[in-house]
């Protein structure tokens, strides 16, 4: 039934007319040496989806339509310093050495409403060489100052908040269960996110910008590749844990298609990892995609469909019971933009449908979680040379059901021990229209508010979210303060419980970048409540980068967190600190070598001080003390290298090799007891775990 909707939706929006365009081609050069650099980023300031990337050679071309021709093309590459030129057709741009760049991050600028936010961006050969990412786009946010992820997975938190209120964004359709190899807590491995179609991923840390719906502490946002490719590309990825191919095939001058299938095994990288990876007894993972892009002069478009089937067995262990617990899981979502100029603005439609089901087993329990969305998101924006207008309405329903039986008490979770049956459904809609006004005050300062409004149905109530900030830029300084008021309607993922968010933050993001040096200051403040249950979170960032030539650059940074809630004694957020640290060393042309460190106060937890007897159950029941302690910090050490071979014209290789927790450090992510609580056992994070692979570009 899901690939009847899939295809039906596909032919229903096919039938598009081209227009004339043009064909502007140039060459990016390094200054100093003369020769062209492959893999540098070209896109237009104005229309940042219009882009591309140098070939083997350093060339680039770009399909302009005919309101593009007056644009600028804003040139980067890793290790040199950024360039915007106008645009020509046969340019060649030079660029020199000593670009700001860390932590595999590129902040730049795009034309988004509220761009005055502070945000960064991560392309996708950042994903591949970042140690700490794994090849995951998802994974690569951990390695963020603002990222306060306490538990390695792909389920990010932003500066103290709990992941359920950051949104995940691919084309600006929200998505939901988006983990892979996800576990009943939510805690997931990876994303489902296929890195070879993601082009960059954009987070805001702090204020979520109104023109997103769906979130209450920081946006991830997504974009799939954009640039119209001029002739059929293949990608051929082999990696420990991933055989994945791609194909893009030029349909003509204006619009291209690409299919994409990967099949994750664990047996090469368990045989390689053996004692990190024994508590997982197998996975498996196989997906397939068509994803179809297009522009021309009086449209634009992008289609994705995309399914992923997995299966994930690992050993449980608990006092009553040790075995296998075993999930399978199915997904599917379609997801389709449409941009049209209107006059001097443009309308954008956005439409997402998705469906997933989980089966879990383990025990004498069996029970499944099916869950299904719907998204429908229509924009309109204009710009002038003094102001911008973003209106909207948006429409989002979510659908869960959870059948089968459970157990009933969280201490007994033997073979033996009483189950109870459940069949429950919910059900969230959230109708919503927004709007987003900015001025600019003079080239140096500009002023941004906004509002977000649901239209509640019989059983919701009424909320209001509203945002405002101040941004002002001279010389080497940027200075950016915010505030809002952010509300989210949802589901627990796995569970399906809805669930109800506010949050009210303010912030305010110093920066300053002159002569080789970047510093970054930022201050936050949030209160947020999550079903009635209320938190705080405070904190500073700062964040320094340095490159001290061309071969060797270095950044850190540090994060003071003052995160507590009123409901829980031992809150996972509650984490004092955060250093993260990146060394990257380029050793000769196409080389780079990265080193990765990042180190927390350890996650405080409520001991077990005894346990009582259960006759009727013959379990014990532990007794939780009223105080807090807290696990050893932790600390973990990454290296990478990397190296682009430009074999031909047409074949280039990017090889990849990443270690893990290099030292080897037992961090303690929790214990495990004996049958009556009498002894404990260490549950570790991550041990030392390579990972290698090569993208083959033909």
């Amino acid at each position: 039934m899901k690939f009847k909707i899939i295809f039906s939706l596909l032919v229903s929006i096919a039938g598009f007319f081209s227009f004339a365009q043009q064909v502007i081609a140039g060459k990016v050069v390094d200054a100093e040496q003369g020769e062209g650099l492959i893999g540098a980023h070209v896109y237009l300031l104005n229309n940042w989806r219009t882009g591309a990337t140098t070939d083997v050679d350093g060339v680039f071309s770009l399909t302009i339509a005919e309101e593009d021709k007056g644009d600028t093309l804003v040139v980067s590459y890793v290790g040199f310093q950024e360039q915007l030129v106008p645009l020509s057709d046969g340019v060649t741009i030079r660029l020199e050495p000593l670009q700001l760049e860390g932590e595999t991050v590129v902040v730049t600028a795009k034309p988004l409403i509220a761009e005055e936010f502070k945000y960064m961006e991560i392309q996708k050969i950042e994903i591949y060489t970042n140690p700490a990412a794994k090849a995951d786009p998802l994974l690569a946010v951990n390695s963020l100052p603002s990222s306060t992820t306490a538990d390695e997975s792909a389920n990010i938190s932003l500066r103290g908040s709990s992941p359920i209120e950051t949104g995940v964004f691919l084309n600006n359709v929200p998505i939901y269960d988006g983990i892979r190899y996800s576990q009943l807590n939510g805690i997931g491995t990876f994303s489902i996110f296929n890195t070879a179609i993601i082009q960059d991923v954009t987070v805001f840390p702090g204020n979520p910008p109104l023109e997103f719906g769906n979130a209450t502490s920081g946006i991830i946002s997504m974009q799939t590749d954009e640039a119209i490719v001029q002739e059929n590309t293949n990608s051929l990825i082999l990696s420990l844990a991933n055989i994945g191919f791609s194909r893009e095939q030029v349909i003509n001058e204006n619009q291209s298609l690409k299919l994409f299938t990967n099949w994750q095994p664990s047996g090469p990288i368990k045989q390689l990892n053996e004692r990190a990876l024994e508590d997982i007894e197998s996975f498996t993972s196989n997906d397939l995609g068509l994803y179809w892009y297009g522009s021309t002069e009086k449209m634009k478009w992008k289609i994705l469909s995309y399914s992923v089937t997995e299966g994930y067995q690992f050993n449980f262990e608990h006092p009553t019971y040790t075995g296998i617990f075993d999930q399978e899981k199915q997904r599917s979502f379609l997801i389709s933009n449409i941009e049209r100029p209107v006059g001097s603005g443009a309308i954008s439609l956005n439409k997402g449908l998705s469906y997933s089901k989980g089966d879990y087993a383990y025990s004498n329990v069996a029970f499944s979680v099916v869950k299904k969305d719907l998204f429908l998101g229509l924009n309109y924006h204009f710009s002038s040379e003094r102001y911008s207008l973003k209106t909207g309405v948006s429409y989002d329903l979510r659908n869960s059901n959870v059948n089968g039986n459970f157990h009933e008490y969280y201490f007994a979770l033997g073979e033996n021990h009483p189950t109870v049956d459940l069949n429950e459904s919910a059900t969230v809609r959230t109708l919503e229209g927004y709007g987003y006004f900015k001025f600019y005050f003079s080239d140096k300062l500009a002023f941004g508010t906004g509002l977000r409004k649901n239209l509640p149905f019989e059983e919701d109530e009424s909320y209001l979210s509203s945002q405002a900030n101040l941004s002002f830029s001279e010389d080497e300084w940027t200075i950016t303060a915010g505030a809002g008021v952010y509300n989210k309607l949802g589901l627990f993922e796995n569970t399906g419980e809805p669930f109800e968010t506010q949050n009210f933050q303010k912030s305010i993001d110093i920066k300053r970048d002159k002569d080789g040096l970047e510093t970054a200051l930022s201050l936050f403040d949030k209160k947020g409540e999550i079903n009635g249950e209320e938190y705080t979170a405070r904190g500073l960032e700062i964040y320094t980068n340095y490159r001290f030539s061309q071969k060797l650059g270095m950044s850190g940074s540090v994060t003071l967190l003052d995160a507590s809630s009123e409901s829980e004694s031992d809150y996972t957020y509650d984490l004092s600190y955060f250093i993260r640290a990146n060394a990257s060393y380029m050793p000769g042309r196409l080389w780079t070598i990265e080193a990765i460190l990042v180190a927390r106060e350890g996650s405080s937890y409520s001991p077990i001080s005894s346990a009582v007897y259960r006759d009727n159950l013959n379990a014990f029941e532990p007794v939780y003390s009223n105080t807090s302690l807290r696990l050893p910090h932790y600390a973990n050490i990454g290296l990478s290298v990397s190296k682009i071979f430009a074999v031909s014209e047409d074949l280039n290789l990017i090889a990849f090799a990443s270690l893990n927790n290099v030292v080897d450090r037992p961090n303690i992510r929790g214990f495990s007891y004996n049958f009556d609580y009498s002894e404990r056992n260490r549950n570790l994070f991550s041990r030392r775990t390579g990972y290698l692979g090569v993208v083959i570009n033909f």
